[in-house]
């Protein structure tokens, strides 16, 4: 149980790090040969494979969006008995954001997390808003 506490701290100093634009401590959670997947049919959309990739990503989401604040709703993990920093962790989110155009958007969803010996590695988006035309013009595409 103490292991399910700790991930569950992690990921919350993980989104107040993204809060803070500060990627470097965002990306201290991350494996070397960490995944990320974001949804969509745009050029941030895809896989994303090798942590400096992921971190790449992270940096245009900085860019494209300089004010942003989640709010986390829900943390849930896996296995709340698990050993060896291993388990999945899913957090619901609502997102407050400003593109670099100065246009406003909201958003909500779900980032699901697979961790292996304390570190991400595969972190995958589902959003629950924003999608089509709005969700195009919010990342300026």
């Amino acid at each position: 149980m103490i292991g399910a506490i700790v991930a569950r701290q992690a990921v919350k100093s993980a989104f107040d790090a993204l809060n803070d634009r500060n990627l470097d401590k965002f990306m201290k959670g991350w494996a070397d040969q960490s995944v990320w997947i974001y949804p969509g049919n745009l050029s941030v959309s895809g896989k994303f494979v090798g942590k400096e990739n992921v971190k790449k990503w992270f940096e245009h989401f900085q860019e494209q969006f300089p004010q942003r604040n989640f709010t986390l709703k829900h943390l849930g993990v896996g296995n709340i008995f698990a050993m060896g920093g291993n388990n999945v962790i899913t957090a619901c989110w609502e997102l407050e954001l400003t593109n670099n155009t100065g246009m406003k958007y909201q958003n909500s969803g779900v980032t699901l997390l697979t961790i292996k010996g304390s570190k991400v590695v595969q972190g995958e988006d589902f959003l629950f808003t924003n999608s089509g035309e709005e969700f195009t013009k919010m990342w300026g595409e």
